[in-house]
């Protein structure tokens, strides 16, 4: 009675072989299989070998004296194996090391072997042989990395800035990068600061796509502004990349009980991008300051009750998701009596974020008052782009009282501005 098992493929061919036992035999899992890659390139070495597993009682291993298309380097290599882990697995081995000779499609060679009075008999395989130096990982294994680039926002308004990242997402470890083609940004302009590009191995965090678990890491981000209106595309991203196959548990070392490391090159290619730019919105306030996105505002005033002809400052702080380097500083609407001194502002500390830049710049104000008297500073008046509801917004700040007092005069004159 025949017993037939069902192939098993993981990255190697598995061909289980029709077995003609006896009734006594049914009971028992042995399987004649080969073991082999499915691709290999011209002249490179790899591994041939046929298994019997379950059993070490198999005898007269028989194949062909010469492997017709392939050239022996070394074999048989006999080995009998057996362990207990929970269970006993045995199995025998016969490995031959051998290379092709020339690219195309080759049969390997039939074997069979006698057990307990039947014979086992090998189907045919067939090997994909590449041209010599190719490489062949990608066919040979399973590489689940692919990179994507993302905007911070598909749809966006012309002057506004838009975040570009660059990621890879593997379940692979990663030996190296080997280069990264980035693609000319027709129609956009590339900002300046921030700008994150990751020499090397990047940084990793889990993160689920899709419904799947992946490592994550930055490869490149960067603010980038569009310079017309209209449909753009980002166009692909090239790496050329090197994975670590070892985890894949697809080959081992030539020998019996040897471990291969192996490496594999692989270029991803990510998918073009497309940005649709559109115009501001009509009725554009004249008071308008540039900023396009979501902001709060704040302010505080130094000093409380001042002399006349001191000077005293009032901070206006703006901070919220969009790009403030080019914004134009709050409107200041002062009473008459206090005039501005001098103006400062900090350059836009600004980072990324899951929803494109996050900024906050810091608007000084110093005032000074050429008379005695309370004043009330009206709210600094910051107007912007709200990009949730295509509207122009205007933020206003606390208003805050200040007591200016005559100084006393011991012989000395003040000087007003």
């Amino acid at each position: 009675m025949g017993l037939i098992t069902e192939a098993k493929t993981v990255s190697k061919v598995f061909i289980l072989l029709l077995c003609c036992l006896t009734q006594s035999l049914i009971a028992q899992d042995v399987i004649f299989e080969i073991e082999s890659p499915s691709v290999v390139s011209v002249d490179e070495p790899f591994r041939l070998e046929y298994i019997l597993r379950g059993s070490v009682e198999g005898t007269n291993f028989n194949v062909p004296k010469s492997f017709e298309g392939l050239e022996i380097k070394s074999g048989p290599h006999i080995s009998n194996n057996g362990r207990i882990a929970g269970i006993v697995e045995m199995w025998q081995s016969f490995l031959y090391i051998v290379a092709a000779k020339k690219k195309g499609i080759i049969s390997l060679p039939v074997a069979s072997i006698d057990f307990r009075g039947a014979q086992c008999k090998t189907n045919e395989v067939q090997l994909k042989v590449l041209p010599e130096n190719e490489n062949w990982g990608q066919y040979q294994y399973n590489i689940d990395a692919f990179i994507r680039t993302q905007v911070s926002r598909p749809e966006i308004y012309e002057d506004e800035a838009l975040v570009l990242s660059c990621r890879l997402y593997t379940k692979v470890p990663l030996l190296s990068v080997k280069e990264i083609y980035y693609p000319v940004l027709d129609g956009f302009d590339v900002g300046g600061k921030p700008f994150y590009d990751h020499q090397g191995i990047p940084i990793f965090k889990k993160e689920e796509y899709n419904g799947t678990e992946y490592y994550v890491g930055d490869l490149r981000i960067i603010t980038i502004y569009p310079n017309r209106i209209g449909q753009l595309v980002i166009p692909e991203v090239k790496a050329n990349l090197t994975f670590n196959t070892r985890s894949l548990n697809t080959k081992r070392g030539f020998y019996p009980g040897e471990v291969a490391i192996e490496s594999v090159d692989k270029q991803l290619k990510s998918e073009p991008t497309f940005v649709k730019v559109v115009a501001l919105p009509k009725k554009k306030p004249t008071d308008f300051s540039g900023a396009i996105g979501r902001f709060k505002i704040q302010s505080e005033v130094k000093g409380s009750q001042v002399k006349v002809g001191e000077l005293f400052a009032l901070k206006v702080i703006v901070d919220g998701y969009g790009d403030l380097n080019s914004a134009s500083a709050p409107v200041l609407d002062l009473p008459d009596g206090v005039e501005v001194y001098d103006m400062v502002s900090n350059d836009d500390d600004v980072m990324f974020s899951d929803f494109g830049l996050q900024s906050e710049r810091i608007f000084g104000y110093l005032l000074v008052a050429n008379k005695a008297g309370t004043y009330k500073i009206p709210s600094a008046r910051f107007v912007y782009l709200d990009v949730e509801s295509g509207n122009y917004k205007t933020l206003l700040s606390s208003e805050h009282t200040v007591s200016i007092i005559e100084p006393k005069i011991k012989g000395s004159v003040i000087a007003y501005r």
